[in-house]
């Protein structure tokens, strides 16, 4: 697998609306097998444990990190 092929998943802070990087990395065609994941990222602009699936990120090469957390 080439490097370029990954992508950071990224979040967004509910308070602070700033972008949050997750530490993980994942080839985009791989998303959709792994959207339902759950996952928790340490949130460096509030402090706070943010929690949600992967589907509530996106990846770097596609677009930018949602503006809102999606509706429950």
């Amino acid at each position: 697998m080439i490097a370029a092929d990954m992508a950071q998943l990224m979040f967004r802070c509910p308070y602070t609306n700033k972008p949050i990087r997750s530490g993980i990395e994942l080839v985009s065609k791989n998303l959709k097998a792994v959207s339902s994941y759950p996952i928790s990222v340490q949130c460096p602009h509030c402090g706070k444990q943010h929690h949600g699936t992967v589907a509530d990120g996106c990846l770097t090469d596609e677009r930018s990190p949602p503006l809102s957390p999606p509706e429950p």
